[in-house]
């Protein structure tokens, strides 16, 4: 079994890799809040292996934009500037769990790192983004949700013949699979990190199931799966974590 003192040497080390002082006003609030945030958030969380490092940013960022967790937002951009996640990557990440989460909260998150960015000096790239009619971006969509989801892109609420969703949901696949899962600086196996996670945070366990089987077909394995839902634990809950798990875990068969 490890020990609280390695687990408290795993968690410096990954505080200080992220740029994180010991000392941070977050952890001096009450007695011995430095010792658990590092044994039980860096250490038994952030330092178990299956998951890279900037994996488990993305899915932090996407877990506080989520819950519109500013405040501590800030913070973890400021860190994944420091571990060397692109800007871009950065506000790429809002703009996928702002699908899910809603468009307030996309503004909310870049308005910020915008400010961090300008606080910092770092410069992001103007992107330039493809444009194209609105029949090619359905059909991007369709193209897109069919090779993310397989057989579950037309099930449920996303069934064709869903007469009570059908208002709805082309908007969805216009602009959700065609618009955003195909805007340039974060590939499907990343927005497919942000969206699992989003899930968990929101506590969203349907979508959450749909979109963690559907995460094998970019790359991800099961393992690291279960890795980025775990990793959203100390942000959203350890509930809403052990939920999603269980209802992957079930879905398995």
């Amino acid at each position: 079994m490890t020990t609280r003192e390695a687990l408290r040497r795993s968690g410096m080390a990954i505080r200080e890799r992220l740029g994180f002082p010991s000392n941070s006003p977050e952890t001096e609030l009450a007695p011995g809040l430095d010792r658990l945030a590092e044994e039980f958030v860096w250490g038994s969380i952030w330092a178990r292996p299956g998951l890279a490092l900037d994996d488990r940013m993305l899915t932090v960022l996407s877990a506080l934009t989520s819950q519109q967790r500013l405040p501590q937002l800030r913070r973890y951009i400021g860190a994944a500037l420091h571990i060397g996640v692109p800007p871009r990557a950065i506000q790429e990440v809002f703009i996928q769990c702002g699908l899910y989460s809603g468009f307030p909260t996309i503004l909310n998150a870049l308005a910020l790192a915008n400010d961090v960015f300008a606080e910092q000096g770092v410069a992001v790239p103007d992107t330039a983004m493809p444009d194209m009619d609105a029949e090619a971006l359905m059909a991007l969509g369709r193209e897109t949700m069919l090779g993310l989801h397989g057989d579950r892109a037309h099930q449920g609420y996303a069934a064709p013949d869903n007469t009570t969703t059908a208002a709805m949901y082309p908007t969805a696949i216009a602009y959700g699979y065609g618009e955003i899962w195909n805007r340039p600086d974060l590939s499907h196996r990343q927005r497919m990190i942000c969206a699992v996670a989003a899930f968990t945070a929101i506590d969203h366990l349907s979508q959450l199931v749909k979109f963690a089987q559907s995460a094998l077909n970019t790359g991800l394995t099961r393992e690291q799966i279960v890795e980025i839902i775990m990793q959203t634990g100390p942000y959203s809950g350890f509930p809403r974590a052990l939920n999603a798990l269980a209802a992957f875990g079930d879905a398995r068969g």
